[in-house]
């Protein structure tokens, strides 16, 4: 039973490392975070990751709005935030 129980542990440690878009985790594998850009992406204006567990991409999107693109680790309740002028 010890077996089986070490190998689904390895297993669901493995998927939480591959799920999570840590710095932390990317620093542990040695491998690149990669965060998929906005689909209305047209250039940066800032990327920020001050808060805990969050990124947040700050860039003007293709029809001239600036927008924020909020990433967080798990990829679970990200947002985004559209400037508008009134």
């Amino acid at each position: 039973m010890k077996p089986f129980l070490f190998f689904l542990t390895m297993v669901a440690l493995i998927i939480t490392i591959n799920s999570c878009q840590s710095r932390v985790v990317s620093r542990w594998t040695g491998r690149a975070l990669n965060l998929k850009l906005p689909k209305d992406f047209d250039k940066p204006i800032s990327f920020s990751s001050g808060r805990k567990d969050e990124k947040d991409l700050f860039y003007w999107s293709n029809d001239g709005q600036m927008k924020v693109k909020t990433y967080t680790d798990w990829g679970l309740m990200e947002s985004e935030i559209v400037f508008i002028h009134e």
